[in-house]
């Protein structure tokens, strides 16, 4: 039974290695070497103990299959910390700044390119396809699109550099991001049903549909049968997700909730049979009441606020001090109180949300 025990618990971490990005235990020049024998790149993660992206695409982007599978097949991993050992002079001898800073060399140690920030996996696969693809350098993917290029692989990837080039820019964004999108829409207008429903346009739904408003979204919640079977359970979670998502706009008082707004909207759950044991109801409660009166929201919110999702949640707590800002201070008090009241049953990110609109709804100069 032990050596059973044994080869099970093997088994199980061989799978575990297997499906989750493979960071070496080798030097520098260990892994240059590794990666020139294997016929690879280097992949650098140069981070630190105390960066939150670094933490985060540790904790949930290395580890998953996909982006394991594509790492371990192109790369030679390495993870350095820039504050530690070799970590030190690499960082300096590359310039590094900012972190995670993640580094894809040639195995003579020369760089081919960079990525800076922490991404979501799809959206790290795509930007290391494009650095390593000639065909996608920003000046060759704007010269293809304007000569009248129109393929999923080329609009993925060149909204994609336009997307990343706009949170990297220190001025412009709002424009850069929008021309990011247009580029999106206009090819997703151009498209048939047949294609919408293809595989390959799946990038469409998943980064660049924000709202059960959406042209996308509109289909896709039309369309959601019609889906090939492997991207089904895919397409549910979408639309799922983008109701949440109009519940946290609502509650956070980034989206009115008008009566036609709020009919379409429980129209679509239950036609969708999103709505299944009521788990909305409660949602929707709260979102038809935002704009009333506020003693009334607050006693809603009490009997409510721990039979909505964790999305809803956090718009409900951002929205309490736009909602209640500029009220007089024995209402705000009272808002501030609610909040308080939940922090023991919070986990760490919903505290932060928390405490940031206790702090201001409390601050005197609010």
């Amino acid at each position: 039974m032990k050596k059973i025990l044994f080869s099970v618990i093997c088994l199980m971490l061989t799978m575990t290695v297997q499906a989750q990005t493979n960071f070496r235990e080798l030097t520098f020049d260990q892994a240059a070497a590794a990666a020139k024998s294997e016929g690879k790149l280097v992949f650098v993660d140069v981070m630190t103990s105390w960066c939150g992206p670094c933490k985060m695409m540790a904790r949930d982007v290395f580890p998953q299959k996909k982006v394991g599978d594509f790492m371990n097949e192109k790369f030679v991993c390495l993870k350095i910390d820039a504050e530690k050992g070799e970590g030190i002079e690499i960082a300096k001898t590359y310039k590094v700044n900012a972190y995670p800073t993640f580094l894809l060399l040639n195995p003579d140690k020369s760089e081919v390119a960079r990525m800076v920030g922490g991404k979501q996996p799809d959206g790290f696969i795509a930007e290391i396809e494009r650095l390593l693809d000639p065909n996608s350098t920003p000046e060759k993917m704007k010269e293809r699109y304007e000569g009248g290029e129109r393929t999923a692989d080329l609009i993925k990837k060149y909204a994609g550099f336009m997307t990343e080039d706009a949170y990297n820019s220190r001025s412009g964004r709002d424009e850069k991001l929008a021309e990011a999108r247009k580029i999106v829409t206009d090819y997703f207008a151009g498209l048939s049903d047949a294609d919408r429903l293809k595989a390959e346009n799946m990038f469409v739904y998943r980064e660049y549909t924000q709202s059960t408003e959406d042209e996308a979204a509109k289909f896709m919640m039309a369309n959601m049968k019609k889906f090939p079977a492997e991207v089904k359970e895919e397409i549910n979670k979408l639309v799922g997700n983008l109701f949440q998502r109009d519940v946290y706009s609502v509650l956070s008082g980034s989206m009115p909730a008008t009566k036609e707004s709020m009919d379409t909207f429980k129209k679509n759950l239950k036609q969708l049979g999103l709505n299944k044991n009521g788990i909305y109801d409660s949602s929707v409660k709260l979102m038809e009441a935002y704009d009333g009166d506020g003693d009334q929201y607050l006693q809603l919110c009490r009997s409510l606020f721990t039979k909505i999702s964790e999305t809803g949640q956090a718009g409900l707590l951002e929205g309490l001090s736009t909602k209640f800002g500029n009220s007089d201070e024995a209402t705000k008090k009272k808002a501030s109180r609610f909040i308080r009241e939940q922090l023991l049953d919070m986990d760490t990110n919903m505290l932060y949300t928390a405490l940031m609109n206790i702090m201001a709804l409390e601050s005197k100069g609010h």
